[in-house]
């Protein structure tokens, strides 16, 4: 499998290797793509956000939805062929952290990872590299 981390920030777009740290403007939109192949057919998808001062990350988007409680607003997950893309609105520095994608296909579980730093000044835009790196997502089989 192979993977790429594509980040669109605005009418900016950039790809981010999986595992990176990449950054966004206060006020921003960003759609985070991980390439995770044939994630299309998994039977669960998660994308899941651990702030950089928090102990334990918090579910944020998730396919099916299976919680009482709505998903959480200005946040949608769109699946498409061998893509699982979030997109978060309106980022402010409190977005800032660590989201990981996961697809639950069987007994196997592909996750990839990506680090959003969200910036209040207009000076820092976005300081990634715009390189394009494949990677093999980290997969494990569930117990």
């Amino acid at each position: 499998m192979e993977t790429i981390v594509a980040v669109n920030l605005a009418l900016f777009s950039a790809l981010v290797v999986a595992g990176s740290k990449f950054e966004a403007m206060d006020g921003q939109n960003v759609t985070i793509s991980f390439d995770i192949d044939e994630v299309e057919k998994a039977d669960e998808m998660r994308i899941s956000f651990k702030e950089d001062k928090k102990e334990y990350a918090e579910l944020i988007a998730q396919k099916p939805w299976v919680y009482d409680d709505p998903p959480r607003p200005g946040v949608t997950l769109i699946v498409g062929k061998g893509c699982l893309s979030v997109i978060i609105q309106n980022v402010n520095i409190s977005r800032s952290g660590l989201y990981k994608a996961e697809a639950y296909t069987g007994g196997k579980v592909s996750e990839v990872t990506a680090t959003l730093v969200v910036n209040s000044e207009s000076s820092s835009f976005l300081q990634s590299s715009s390189s394009t790196l494949l990677l093999q997502p980290n997969t494990s089989q569930l117990l």
